[in-house]
C-alpha cells in the first residue's frame, strides 16, 4: 500500500472509533486547516507544524479493523511525509498510561525523550521520529 495524502472529511472515518480521540472529542472535532492528513490502509497520520520551525506534531487514527496490523502502513506514512515536506523533526507526545499507544511509537521508530507533567498531574511521554 502506498501512503496518500486526503482531506478531512475522508480521515474523520480513522478517528470513529471512540478509543481514537480524547474524551469529549468526536472526529467531527478534526481540523480541517492546518493539518496534513496521510492514510495507508487502515490508518491514518495527521501531522501539524509544531512550535518550532521544521517541527511536526504527529499523530494516529486507526480503523478498528486495523488494530494490531499497522505498523509497516504507519512506517510509510512517516516516511512519506518525511519525503513530501523535509522536516527537521516529527515528534509525538502521548499519555504515559497509553501502554499500547506508547508500545506502537516505538515500532514506529520514535524514540522517547522525556516527559511532562501537566497541572493535573497527568503525565505526557515526548518522543521524535526522523528518517
Amino acid at each position: 500500500m502506498t501512503p496518500r495524502l486526503i482531506g478531512q472529511p475522508e480521515a474523520r472515518a480513522f478517528w470513529s472509533h471512540p478509543s481514537q480521540l480524547e474524551p469529549g472529542i468526536t472526529a467531527d472535532m478534526l481540523p480541517d486547516h492546518g493539518v496534513e492528513y496521510w492514510a495507508c490502509g487502515p490508518i491514518c497520520g495527521a501531522f501539524r507544524l509544531g512550535p518550532w520551525p521544521g517541527v511536526f506534531m504527529a499523530d494516529y487514527g486507526v480503523k478498528p479493523e486495523g488494530w494490531g496490523r499497522v505498523t509497516e502502513p504507519g512506517r510509510a506514512i512517516l516516511a512519506a511525509f518525511w519525503a513530501a515536506r523535509a522536516p527537521q523533526l516529527i515528534v509525538g507526545w502521548t499519555d504515559s498510561t497509553n501502554r499500547a499507544a506508547l508500545a506502537f511509537a516505538k515500532r514506529l521508530g520514535f524514540v522517547v525523550t522525556g516527559e511532562m507533567t501537566l497541572a493535573n498531574g497527568k503525565r505526557i511521554t515526548a518522543q521524535e521520529w526522523r528518517l
